[in-house]
């Protein structure tokens, strides 16, 4: 009676490995399956990240006046009205809107609600709206005048370029008046890098000496284009009375002279000498 028994037992040894072995194959074939799952969504995530780094920086005048639209009920929330940028890390941090662009109540919700940018701005859904966001400590920085610490005017700031997704300000946008409704192809516009700034007061930028140096030129307007030309013109005239009077037997203006007038046109290129 032993001998059946003993025979049963190592069978039922053998039944148990085999079924771990079963448990053991299906276990690994679910931790490959898992693990083709978390790089099927690491994909995921690097494509949609990749889509997002091409739409990345945008400027903030194709930002303002845009409607703002919910995905989940298709409804207007207003058209955009200002953006409130933190100043000490140089993030846009609150956008505000209104129910049209002259008039009525403005609302404000935070720049990470937005979920795409195109000819609308769309958010999640209407609850996105915060009726607490504070702006202590925000700025809306457009109109500042940027000066060096030697009181040097460099401009006024019409504009910034920002990174849609984080809210990281790149650089802000000059020109001579700090309007953004007047058009660049009328007034010349300059970028400056956020890194040389070093503190902004209300309705003030300072930036370092050395930033004028790296100003960069977006445009050139039409009326400084036309500032340029017509100082050219008046050094042409000159220049031609000059060679006129050496006939007559008057002196002629010496060459520094001539130099100095056209340094004074050449300055016309320069922002802070017309800003």
């Amino acid at each position: 009676m032993e001998e059946p028994d003993a025979k049963s037992g190592i069978d039922e040894v053998f039944k148990f490995r085999a079924a771990k072995k079963d448990y053991e194959l299906v276990k690994e074939d679910g931790d490959i399956d898992s693990e083709m799952e978390e790089l099927e969504r690491d994909n995921n995530r690097r494509t949609i990240d990749a889509a997002r780094s091409r739409r990345q920086t945008m400027r903030r005048s194709n930002v303002m006046a845009k409607q703002v639209i919910s995905i989940r009920s298709a409804l207007s929330l207003g058209f955009v009205s200002q953006l409130w940028v933190d100043s000490s890390s140089w993030v846009v941090m609150v956008v505000e809107v209104k129910p049209n662009l002259l008039s009525g109540d403005s609302e404000r919700f935070l720049l990470k609600e937005i979920t795409q940018v195109g000819d609308v701005i769309l958010v999640e859904d209407e609850t996105v709206m915060e009726d607490d966001l504070k702006l202590v400590g925000l700025e809306t920085l457009v109109g500042y005048t940027v000066i060096t610490p030697r009181r040097q005017t460099i401009g006024k700031v019409r504009g910034y370029s920002f990174n849609i997704n984080s809210g990281t300000v790149e650089s802000l946008e000059l020109d001579s008046f700090g309007l953004s409704i007047i058009p660049s192809s009328l007034v010349s516009t300059y970028a400056l890098f956020v890194d040389d700034v070093l503190e902004v007061f209300p309705d003030t930028v300072v930036v370092r000496d050395a930033a004028v140096s790296r100003l960069q030129r977006l445009t050139k307007g039409f009326w400084d284009g036309q500032s340029a030309g017509n100082s050219n013109k008046e050094l042409e005239e000159e220049s031609d009375g000059d060679d006129n009077a050496d006939y007559s037997g008057r002196p002629r203006k010496s060459r520094k002279s001539r130099r100095n007038k056209r340094k004074s046109v050449d300055e016309w290129e320069l922002p802070m000498d017309y800003f």
